[in-house]
């Protein structure tokens, strides 16, 4: 695949902060790219048609938003708790509460070429991730938020020895990165 970062800064964002259910989160969501990661979201929404994407780490619901943009994919967005704050939903995105390595979930995860993973940022869970992915033999692109937040996520991120891009500069402030699975 090959990538347009000229575009991402682009991508305007405007007409879907209306299901935003948070001014402070509008805000953030509408930020340049580089200082977050919205707008390489629905950039990477755009290079599918008809897919199914996958958003862990659901949290307010600005990530599936975002990756809501191209609206001929379907968005699965999963998170172990319920803190979704919008103000209304599109229909071409489903909030599920659960664990998405549970083999009830497999069809979806294997189908998907494109999973966005934003969650604890701790480390542990993004290389149990990371080795569900590897293991279960998925062929994908993986977003990762974050990568430079702290201590343990540098190290996850120089653990991985997959074909692996910095896009931070289009990305969050905090650290984006693209693995490539195939």
């Amino acid at each position: 695949m090959a990538l347009d970062l000229n575009k991402i800064p682009l991508m305007d964002l405007n007409h879907l902060t209306q299901h935003l259910g948070s001014a402070e989160y509008r805000s953030y969501f509408l930020s340049a790219a580089g200082r977050e990661h919205y707008r390489l979201l629905a950039y990477f929404s755009t290079l599918f048609n008809n897919q199914i994407l996958l958003d862990i780490g659901t949290n307010r619901g600005t990530s599936s938003i975002a990756m809501a943009y191209n609206p001929t994919n379907k968005i699965i967005s999963y998170d172990l708790e319920d803190v979704l704050e919008l103000s209304s939903r599109l229909p071409n995105v489903e909030y599920r509460l659960g664990d998405f390595t549970l083999d009830k979930y497999k069809e979806d995860v294997m189908a998907s070429p494109l999973i966005m993973l934003d969650t604890a940022h701790e480390g542990p869970f993004e290389y149990q991730v990371y080795n569900y992915l590897n293991d279960t033999g998925w062929e994908g692109y993986l977003l990762l938020d974050d990568i430079y937040l702290n201590e343990p996520m540098k190290e996850f991120w120089n653990h991985i020895k997959r074909d692996k891009h910095d896009l931070t500069s289009v990305g969050h402030w905090s650290g984006t990165g693209l693995v490539i699975f195939n």
